[in-house]
């Protein structure tokens, strides 16, 4: 009989300080975790994925009250590896497993019932790269018949699964969420650091419940094709099973098959508070925080890192109690649109605490990115009445440009920005945006002019060109002579 213990079995796949890349399991990764650097796979989602179950085994193992206890944690340096076994061993006098393959309670599935497991599909569906379903071919030209993952591999698509799926058709859920967030998680000099400062205590839990019901593995409730539920604790909306998943092993060990259904149906969206997600607040209240092609991370910044109401949970915790001179995040973003998948990203952002602490120079942060985003529209708006080309063809154009602008701004505003913002008074930070917002004006010109001279262009295009020039000079400009 096959069996993957996911505690002892090597499928994590870390770096070590000094850059070493190996594989371990949970148990070992826990042991080695102040002497690794980070979680590293080559599929975002798989990345995520394990880091947020091992957040999640980490909580019901240490069941924090308070932010003092997760502290206490972090001062001693390691984590208790006696307390962590002990906990495993209650896990398996409940019946929890483990092992993927267990009989009645494999790992992060749910055991088979001829109810509802009938239909069996390709593993691809596991893994968002690979194509299956809906799916296109993004990263892996292989056919979908054709995959076939290693017991280590289905282990991390078991993690990821149920955090990126879409609301597809025939009735499938979507995600607790609702459609994929944009996932955060803190970026420490270890991963053990990393995984303290992203968990969260009972205290911090708002007004769900941490641990009723326990996290998916203890949870015995069974999993019912498009039950409807409005509450749900911290530790099982963690891994919230809205998808019903048994691997199907071959002999040699390799997963080909498995069947997958329609899992829990979470709809009470405003209810849940993610503790790796940050939230908007608008005409429909509060929403989180997801991901779209036309807009990174950063231009959210302040509201991830600085607003009180939206703000990460455990980002707040850190500047309320002083915790880091800088906060480092990791973003880990997948872009859908119904039941196909877009585009998936991971991307890192910093801000100095004293910049967040603050509500005036958050303040002038996120004017400045609004600013950022009016030079954008006017840069398109100029640079699309200067060619006679295509809409299309104009159109991929102006994207380009922009969004190679939007990078220049972002480098420049999470680097030159922020370091001469976190070492000013408040005082000063209305003249320093001022300052930089000069900077980025004539960044847009050169933008401009960069993007025209790299084009082949009409005698008729080069008269509208400099027409145009002058006129968004005019539009940057205007806006300095209104203040």
């Amino acid at each position: 009989m096959i069996h993957f213990d996911v505690l002892t079995e090597p499928w994590i796949s870390v770096i070590d300080l000094q850059g070493n890349k190996r594989e371990l399991g949970v148990l070992e990764l826990l042991e080695q975790a102040p002497r690794l650097k980070e979680i590293a796979d080559p599929v975002i989602t798989y990345e995520y994925g394990i880091f947020r179950f091992l957040c999640t085994f980490l909580m019901d193992a240490y069941r924090p009250r308070e932010w003092s206890d997760l502290e206490e944690v972090y001062q001693s340096g390691k984590f208790d590896m006696r307390l962590i076994r002990d906990y495993v061993a209650v896990c398996k006098e409940e019946g929890a497993s483990f092992d993927l393959f267990d009989k009645e309670r494999p790992f992060l599935q749910a055991g088979f019932d001829e109810k509802y497991d009938k239909k069996l599909v390709s593993v691809a569906a596991l893994n968002i790269a690979l194509p299956s379903g809906n799916n296109h071919v993004h990263f892996d030209h292989r056919l979908e018949e054709e995959q076939v993952m290693t017991c280590a591999e289905a282990a991390k698509g078991l993690c990821a699964i149920n955090l990126f799926c879409t609301a597809g058709v025939r009735g499938y859920p979507s995600t607790v969420n609702g459609a994929p967030p944009i996932y955060f998680i803190l970026d420490d000099k270890t991963l053990f650091g990393s995984l303290v400062y992203s968990m969260i205590a009972e205290d911090e839990a708002g007004n769900m419940s941490y641990s009723d019901p326990p996290p998916v593995w203890r949870c015995k409730a069974e999993i019912v094709p498009q039950e409807k539920e409005t509450d749900t604790s911290v530790l099982y909306g963690m891994m919230y099973p809205c998808r019903r998943i048994l691997l199907k092993p071959e002999e040699d060990g390799n997963i080909v098959k498995m069947f997958l259904s329609q899992g829990k149906n979470y709809v009470a969206y405003d209810a849940w508070r993610d503790p790796h997600v940050s939230y908007l607040l608008g005409e429909k209240g509060r929403v989180s925080l997801k991901s779209s092609m036309e807009k990174e991370p950063w231009r959210n910044i302040i509201s991830i890192m600085a607003q009180k109401d939206t703000a990460l949970t455990f980002v707040r915790r850190i500047v309320e109690e002083n915790l880091l001179d800088d906060i480092a995040l990791k973003a880990y973003c997948v872009t859908t649109s119904q039941a196909n998948y877009l585009d998936m990203q991971k991307s890192r952002l910093r801000m100095p605490r004293s910049i967040a602490e603050s509500e005036i120079k958050s303040a002038r942060i996120q004017e400045l990115i609004q600013e950022i985003e009016k030079m954008s529209r006017i840069l398109g708006r100029s640079l699309n009445e200067c060619y006679e080309y295509s809409k299309k063809e104009i159109r991929n154009m102006i994207q380009s440009v922009q969004a190679d602008f939007f990078d220049q701004c972002r480098d420049y505003l999470l680097r030159d920005i922020f370091a001469e913002m976190a070492g000013i008074p408040d005082k000063e930070a209305s003249r320093c945006k001022e300052a930089h917002v000069r900077t980025l004006r004539k960044s847009c010109l050169k933008t401009f002019d960069h993007a025209v001279g790299a084009m082949m262009s009409t005698g008729s295009e080069l008269v509208r060109i400099q027409k145009k020039r002058k006129a968004l000079l005019e539009m940057l400009y205007a806006e300095n002579r209104k203040e």
